[in-house]
């Protein structure tokens, strides 16, 4: 076993030093993808209706300059799909409304966040801890029916004259603002591995206060 460790030691040791070596992060472009794991999170409503998001999953592309080996640009959007529990709080057509009581619904909501971020890397080798701040814009569709269903029809450039059924849904969108730390390395070839923890909060008319999100993030970036 003492063998076995001191092996792994001295490979672990080689490939470091060898990317020690070869990795240069200097200035430059680069462009790479995330792999996001949102956790759980019970939202507030005015008017009373609440909603429970799952942990889920999404992705991010993203692409940026290094201005140095310790500051970097970065511009990036992120998608996800998450599946949520929402109590809603149904009112009266009044002035002032008068609540009626609640109903029970399940669903996913898609959102959209196209961001700037701002990146301080602490060390100029090639690995490094990190810190980040950014700001974004959010696009959310809970999916929820804000309408009757109609049937349409339309030229499909693939399928033809096609017909179907379709419904608005309510959309809401806000102003988001983040901050993180993480861990990158910088590999030879050309390639980075990262991983981060980021805490988002999103500024919703409708939120009770500020709702605030929980993500981890792990991917690779490819440096020119």
């Amino acid at each position: 076993m003492k063998q076995v460790l001191v092996t792994l030691t001295s490979l672990a040791a080689g490939v470091l030093a060898s990317a020690t070596a070869s990795a240069e992060r200097g200035t430059g472009w680069e462009f790479g993808a995330d792999v996001i794991y949102q956790l759980s999170q019970d939202l507030d409503f005015n008017g009373g209706s609440s909603a429970s998001l799952d942990d889920d999953f999404g992705l991010a592309i993203a692409f940026g300059y290094r201005i140095s080996d310790k500051l970097e640009v970065q511009f990036a959007l992120d998608w996800n799909d998450v599946d949520y529990d929402a109590t809603l709080q149904t009112a009266s057509d009044g002035n002032p409304p008068v609540p009626l009581g609640t109903v029970g619904v399940s669903g996913s909501y898609e959102a959209f966040t196209p961001r700037a971020s701002l990146h301080y890397n602490f060390i100029d080798g090639p690995v490094t801890p990190y810190v980040k701040a950014g700001i974004g814009w959010a696009f959310i569709d809970t999916n929820i029916p804000d309408g009757r269903p109609q049937n349409v029809c339309w030229w499909d450039p693939w399928w033809g004259y096609i017909c179907g059924t379709v419904q608005d849904t309510r959309s809401i969108d806000g102003f988001e603002y983040e901050v993180g730390v993480g861990v990158r390395w910088d590999l030879s070839a050309g390639y980075s591995l990262r991983a981060a923890y980021e805490r988002h909060w999103l500024d919703l008319s409708e939120a009770d206060g500020t709702p605030d999100l929980d993500q981890f993030k792990i991917g690779i970036v490819y440096r020119y």
